[in-house]
C-alpha cells in the first residue's frame, strides 16, 4: 500500500512535467477538434436549411418563370383572387378619364435586395405604344396612345433594378450558372426574414429529366408536373395540388373548318363531352372567383339528350365527316374518354397526339394561358391571327371586349363582361373543360421548409 503512494506520488511531477512542456501544442490540438466540430455543425446546419428545387423548362435572365421571378422581387401592382387590382409596390395610381395617361406613385421608403434605395427611374417598363417618364423619384407617368382599362395588368410581373437581377422580393441570388445563355442553376439566399430557408433551383429541359434528376437525390421537390403517378407507390415521396385560374384546359375548335363552321356541331360536341370529376369546372375562359363572372351562364357539358337534338340540326343542312381531336401527351388520357364520349352520339372521331400545338386543325385540346385581367382580347378578338386559336370572328365579341378594354367605369366594365361570356357560349369556339391544378413532388422529409417558400413562388 506505502509503495502504492509513493510510486503514484512521483508520476504527479512527471505529467505535470509533460503538460507544462507541451500544453501549447495541446491547447492547439483542442481548438483544432473545436473548429472542426463548430463547421460541421455550421455546415449541418446549411444543407438541413436548405430545399433543392427543380424547375421544368429552359430561361434566360431576361425572361425568369415566375416561379422564380415571385421569389426575387414584387409586381407594382397585384390582384386578389376575384382579380381586382391592389397596390403592391404603388402606393396610388391615378388614370385620366379616357384610359390614356396613368400616373403611379411608390409607396415611402422602399429598397432593392442591394441595399439601395428605388426610385422612379429604376424602374423600366416595356409597354407597347406607350411613353414613360419620370417627373420625380416616387412617380411614373405612361401615356399610351390608345385607351386600355386594362394597363395595370402589365403591371402585375415582378420589376427589378433597370439591367439587372436585382429585386424587392424575399429572396436574392448569390450565384447563378448557365450553359451558352440558358440558365442551369440559382442558388437563392433570404433578403431579410431568417425563418426562411437557402434555396438551390436547377433547371431540366423537360419532365422526364426533371424527374429523373429527382431520383437520383439531385433535387427534393419538382414544381409544376404534369404527370403524378410515378410517384404514388414511393412512401417518401408526396405531392401538393394547387389550384390556379391562369390556365385552363379546353377544346378549341376551327372555326373556319368546313365543317365545325357549323355552330350546331360544335354546340353538340360540347354537350357530348364527358366531364372531368375531381377538377374545378370552368363554364368560360374567365374564372368563377372573377369580379365579372356569368353566374347565370348554363352547363351543357355531358348532356347527350342536347348533343342529340344540336348534332340532328346540324345534320339537316350538312353532311358528318370524320373529327380529328389533336392533343399533348400529358392529356391523351383524357383525350381519349373525350373521343368516347362524342362516338357515344355518333360522331365518328380519332386522336392525334402531338407535342406541340399545329397550326392547322378541327379541334385542339390544350392547357392555354389566360390573362389575369377579364381582357381576352388576344384570345377572341377577330383581329388577333396569331394567338386567337378558334379563329372566332363575332362582330359582337369584337364589341363587348372592345368596349370594356376602352372604360375606367368598373360597372360598364362588368356589363360588357357579363355579355362577352354570354356571347362566347353562344358561338361555342371551345368547350371550356377546367382550371388545372400545379402539382408539386416532393420528399417528405423537406415538407417544413417547402411550406414556407411555395407561397412565394407565383404558381
Amino acid at each position: 500500500m506505502h509503495s502504492q503512494h509513493h510510486l503514484h506520488s512521483r508520476r504527479l511531477p512527471k505529467l505535470n512535467y509533460i503538460y507544462q512542456k507541451y500544453k501549447i501544442y495541446l491547447l492547439l490540438i483542442s481548438c483544432f477538434i473545436l473548429v472542426i466540430i463548430y463547421r460541421r455543425e455550421i455546415l449541418n446546419r446549411l444543407v438541413l436549411n436548405t430545399l433543392n428545387e427543380g424547375v421544368i423548362g429552359l430561361y434566360q435572365e431576361q425572361k425568369l418563370p415566375g416561379s422564380v421571378a415571385g421569389l426575387l422581387s414584387k409586381p407594382l401592382i397585384s390582384l386578389d383572387k376575384s382579380g381586382k387590382y391592389k397596390g403592391e409596390l404603388l402606393d396610388n395610381w391615378q388614370v385620366n378619364q379616357n384610359a390614356t395617361v396613368y400616373t403611379l406613385k411608390l409607396k415611402d421608403y422602399l429598397f432593392w435586395s442591394d441595399g439601395s434605395q428605388l426610385i422612379s427611374s429604376d424602374i423600366k417598363l416595356n409597354i407597347p405604344n406607350s411613353k414613360v417618364v419620370y417627373p420625380d423619384n416616387k412617380t411614373l407617368e405612361i401615356t399610351l396612345n390608345e385607351s386600355y382599362s386594362s394597363l395595370p395588368t402589365l403591371l402585375t410581373s415582378p420589376i427589378f433594378k433597370a439591367d439587372s437581377l436585382i429585386g424587392t422580393g424575399p429572396y436574392f441570388i448569390t450565384k447563378l450558372e448557365k450553359f451558352n445563355e440558358v440558365i442551369t442553376k440559382i442558388n437563392l439566399s433570404p433578403s431579410n426574414n431568417r425563418d426562411l430557408p437557402n434555396l438551390n433551383i436547377r433547371f431540366y429541359p423537360d419532365e422526364k429529366t426533371t424527374k429523373t434528376a429527382f431520383n437520383l437525390g439531385e433535387i427534393d421537390a419538382i414544381l409544376d408536373v404534369s404527370e403524378t403517378r410515378d410517384f404514388l407507390n414511393q412512401p417518401s415521396v408526396d405531392q401538393i395540388n394547387i389550384p390556379v385560374t391562369s390556365k385552363i384546359v379546353a377544346i378549341f375548335y376551327n372555326t373556319k373548318d368546313p365543317t365545325l363552321s357549323d355552330r350546331n356541331l360544335r354546340k353538340s360536341l360540347n354537350s357530348a363531352t364527358a366531364r372531368v370529376e375531381g377538377e374545378a369546372r370552368s363554364l368560360t375562359s374567365i374564372s368563377t372567383f372573377s369580379w365579372v363572372y356569368n353566374d347565370a351562364l348554363k352547363d351543357n357539358l355531358a348532356n347527350p339528350d342536347l348533343a342529340h337534338d344540336y348534332l340532328n340540326k346540324f345534320l339537316q343542312n350538312s353532311k358528318l365527316q370524320n373529327i380529328s381531336l389533336i392533343t399533348t401527351p400529358n392529356l391523351s388520357i383524357l383525350g381519349e374518354k373525350i373521343i368516347r364520349s362524342w362516338k357515344e352520339i355518333g360522331i365518328s372521331s380519332v386522336l392525334r397526339v402531338e407535342s406541340g400545338i399545329p397550326q392547322n386543325f378541327q379541334a385542339l385540346l390544350i392547357t392555354a394561358d389566360l390573362p389575369p385581367d377579364p381582357d381576352q382580347y388576344l384570345l377572341w378578338h377577330s383581329s388577333q391571327t396569331l394567338t386567337n386559336l378558334s379563329k372566332l370572328a363575332s362582330p359582337r365579341i369584337d364589341r363587348d371586349i372592345e368596349d370594356a378594354r376602352k372604360s375606367n367605369d368598373s360597372e360598364f366594365r362588368r356589363e360588357r363582361y357579363l355579355d362577352f361570356q354570354k356571347s362566347l357560349l353562344d358561338e361555342m369556339p371551345a368547350t371550356f373543360l377546367y382550371f388545372p391544378k400545379t402539382n408539386v413532388i416532393y420528399r417528405k422529409k423537406i415538407k417544413n421548409l417547402l411550406e414556407k417558400v411555395l407561397p412565394l413562388q407565383n404558381l
